[in-house]
């Protein structure tokens, strides 16, 4: 099957557009809420050096058996706090060619009412697609709890404290 599918997903957040941004690429902050369930970020394979041209690196490790998945990245647009792209090769992933290039995309749209963040990454195999769609969701509730914990809330205008 030839990988021709993008994925997005898009979620908002009532937290301050630096500190999402910042929870995204501080390494120390990234590897603390990355990873779906059962999954986590191994802390010490983290470097990012957070400008274009740059090089990220972190391996994701599943609990359940040891699983390594690499990601090996370079940073093509680096603009804090809107958006950052960088090309992929994602290793120890069996339904992902690891010779191929991806591309991530993240966006932070700033609203009233807190931070638009839009994924765009591919291209994937239609089969694996949606899976990892999936993934990103469940990634983004464990960035929902690391927000609560560490994040500047916006008020809503007319909320009762």
């Amino acid at each position: 099957m030839t990988a021709n599918m993008i994925v997005v997903v898009e979620r908002e957040f009532p937290y301050d557009r630096e500190d999402v941004f910042d929870a995204w690429t501080a390494p120390e902050q990234m590897s603390q809420w990355r990873g779906s369930p059962g999954w986590h970020v191994d802390t010490e394979t983290v470097t990012s050096d957070l400008r274009a041209g740059g090089r990220h690196h972190h391996d994701k490790v599943r609990e359940s058996d040891g699983l390594v998945v690499s990601t090996d990245a370079v940073f093509t647009e680096f603009f804090r706090p809107d958006v950052f792209v960088a090309q992929q090769r994602i290793s120890g992933d069996e339904a992902i060619d690891a010779g191929a290039q991806m591309e991530l995309r993240v966006e932070f749209t700033k609203l009233g009412r807190g931070t638009l963040v839009r994924i765009i990454q591919g291209p994937y195999d239609p089969e694996i697609a949606t899976e990892h769609a999936t993934g990103w969701e469940a990634e983004l509730d464990r960035l929902e709890t690391w927000l609560q914990a560490h994040g500047r809330r916006i008020e809503q205008k007319g909320a009762r404290r």
